[in-house]
């Protein structure tokens, strides 16, 4: 089933000449000594981490439906549209895949799109599928708030496609002069890539067509003359001791006539290909605001700190991609689906906090003040079957509430 058919259209030529199409990616069609972002990602190895960290940590949170609940509490739904589009969007992907792709490109484009379409034969009648910013071409009906569709070019399609808004989730970041855009990190990453393909070309280079001389004999010129012979014999005698596995490699040489060995070239760290490298990866993923270290840095690194950074991690790093996210689902996401009153959707970042089981247990049992699961609810845990009278909760007798009970109730006399 092609896109044209499930919105009931034809595909729409649009003319090069209208004034109602304008560029929304012209800040990817930038080229850096020939390269496009997508080639930068492909060669780069920090850009390249930096994304794949992001996309990664966002998507394996795993993102959840919740339904506010009479007391004011929320309950999780497992069933209906929401909850069943969340873990398989459409025939091709998963949750976590339509999340990780979604974040790789906000993350390289600061643009991202999500296509909500009806589809009859699908299970929940809806598929939400990712639009690479690659292939949306423009817009349609721009104003300075809003747009009335998209111009997308589908792989091995002769011609445009026009999509509505109402089936387009944009997501994107700030510019500077456009509402309706962001402008792709790597426009401030130009000088700090383009310095490390200039550094690896050099170093290709250097081993492609750098001599190979680590150090070198030299004579005094006033040692005694040597004959055309004499130097030949000399050369094949130390090649065939000294040199690759000849039987006295590894030993000292004896030079004679005021002979001196020298070394020649540079060591990485003379060259401070090590620092550059190390101040390439800071500064990448400083534009990404992503410390260092989580990416394995580990410099100033210790066991302390590494765990704060954790913490840091679903906060202060993921924390605006993961409230911008949940915001734009909440709001258009899922009243496409028609969800339920109180229903909305909430990335699960309360166990990526709450630290080991052993951590965990002490702070929710010094909160409850006692006892807080049954045995069988442990069982559970350890995946095991429950027994006949797990279901109990055993709290002791010196920890009873203030009423007189462990369970709130009288005590017998």
């Amino acid at each position: 089933m092609g896109i044209a058919s499930w919105f009931g259209f034809k595909p729409t030529v649009i003319p090069p000449e209208s004034t109602t199409i304008e560029p929304i990616l012209d800040q990817i069609r930038w080229t850096m000594a020939g390269q496009t972002p997508e080639q930068l990602w492909r060669e780069q190895p920090y850009l390249r981490m930096v994304t794949g960290f992001l996309a990664r940590n966002v998507a394996q949170l795993g993102l959840h439906c919740y339904r506010h609940d009479s007391g004011g509490g929320r309950e999780r739904v497992r069933d209906g549209v929401v909850a069943r589009i969340l873990g398989r969007p459409n025939p091709e992907q998963t949750g976590y895949e339509l999340i990780r792709d979604l974040v790789h490109d906000l993350s390289l484009y600061d643009d991202a799109y999500l296509m909500v379409v009806r589809v009859v034969d699908s299970p929940t009648g809806w598929e939400v599928r990712n639009v690479p910013p690659r292939w949306v071409t423009g817009v349609v009906g721009k104003t300075a708030y809003s747009v009335d569709g998209y111009s997308v070019v589908f792989p091995k399609a002769t011609r445009p496609v026009t999509v509505p808004a109402g089936n387009i989730l944009h997501f994107h970041g700030w510019h500077p002069e456009d509402r309706s855009g962001g402008v792709t990190p790597v426009e401030a990453l130009k000088g700090t890539l383009l310095e490390q393909v200039e550094a690896a070309e050099y170093r290709r280079q250097l081993w492609e067509r750098g001599g190979r001389v680590g150090s070198y004999i030299s004579r005094p010129k006033d040692a005694p003359g040597w004959s055309n012979e004499g130097r030949a014999r000399f050369k094949r005698g130390w090649a065939a001791s000294w040199s690759g596995d000849g039987a006295k490699a590894g030993g000292t040489p004896v030079l004679e006539d005021g002979m001196e060995l020298k070394r020649v070239g540079f060591s990485a760290k003379e060259e401070e290909f090590v620092e550059a490298s190390k101040l390439s990866l800071q500064t990448v993923a400083g534009v990404y605001y992503v410390n260092p270290t989580m990416l394995g840095q580990l410099d100033n690194a210790n066991y302390s700190n590494v765990r704060e950074f954790r913490k840091m991690l679903y906060g202060d790093t993921l924390g605006p991609t993961l409230a911008q996210l949940e915001a734009r689902l909440n709001a258009f996401l899922l009243p496409m689906l028609g969800a339920g009153d109180g229903e909305y959707v909430e990335f699960n970042i309360r166990e990526k906090l709450e630290g080991d089981f052993n951590e965990s247990a002490t702070q929710m049992y010094q909160a409850a003040g006692g006892p807080y699961m049954t045995r069988n609810e442990i069982r559970a845990r350890m995946n095991l079957p429950s027994i006949e009278g797990g279901d109990t909760l055993i709290v002791p007798l010196n920890l009873g509430t203030p009423e007189g009970g462990v369970d709130g109730s009288q005590d017998e006399k």
